[in-house]
């Protein structure tokens, strides 16, 4: 029903000793045209997870669409208006640098070709990126294809690794009626303080995405 941090936590903290985690909603329960449709048997929260073999010395979640809630989590309007949205924002010390990692989960969107919502996602992202002058990593499920004007906004200022390596899918075949798999939806932008070594995508089940992995210097 719902895999914990605490599961992940138990299996990799004896590599990655660093975790940081970003909730961006919580609920007892998923509620649909008024009845339960999804309950989780106790209080959970949803958000993003950072693991790292490298201190973490500061940690944000900054929201840019709606607000955290903790008192549930009502799916009724969810394709019109979705669930609150934010940024994990951390700084590692990785051999004595300072480096920027940018962890999000960005507005689901039919069709993944984005709007209005979108385009101040991508220019929240930037804004924040932007104002500190690290080596920055951006990573995650953007909910949005290649050619969408919020992507090419990106594109202006990082690095796209999707687009450099003509990567056509970053995501299983599926059809889960909410979205269909075989597209491409997540993304790595870095700045030009990262230097790439090695970029690819993993043919892996683990989950309705494919991982991303990146071989860098600093």
């Amino acid at each position: 029903m719902y895999r914990t941090k605490n599961d992940i936590e138990d299996k990799y903290i004896s590599e990655y000793h660093y975790i940081a985690f970003a909730p961006v909603w919580g609920a007892k329960e998923i509620i649909k045209n008024g009845a339960t449709n999804r309950d989780f048997g106790g209080f959970v929260e949803q958000g993003s997870l950072l693991l790292s073999k490298y201190e973490i010395l500061e940690h944000y979640n900054q929201f840019y669409h709606l607000e955290y809630k903790e008192a549930g989590f009502d799916a009724t309007y969810f394709k019109k208006d979705d669930h609150a949205r934010s940024i994990q924002n951390a700084i590692l010390d990785i051999n004595d640098k300072k480096v920027q990692i940018i962890n999000i989960h960005g507005i689901w969107n039919e069709g993944k070709l984005g709007d209005d919502r979108t385009l101040n996602q991508c220019q929240f992202i930037i804004d924040r990126a932007l104002e500190n002058d690290y080596p920055t990593i951006i990573v995650g499920d953007l909910n949005l294809l290649p050619n969408s004007k919020s992507i090419e906004l990106m594109n202006k200022h990082f690095r796209n690794l999707i687009i450099e390596n003509n990567i056509k899918s970053t995501r299983p075949t599926f059809d889960d009626g909410l979205d269909k798999g075989n597209i491409v939806c997540d993304y790595i932008f870095v700045n030009d303080k990262v230097k790439i070594n090695d970029f690819k995508v993993l043919d892996n089940d683990i989950s309705d995405h494919l991982p991303l992995v990146i071989d860098f210097e600093i």
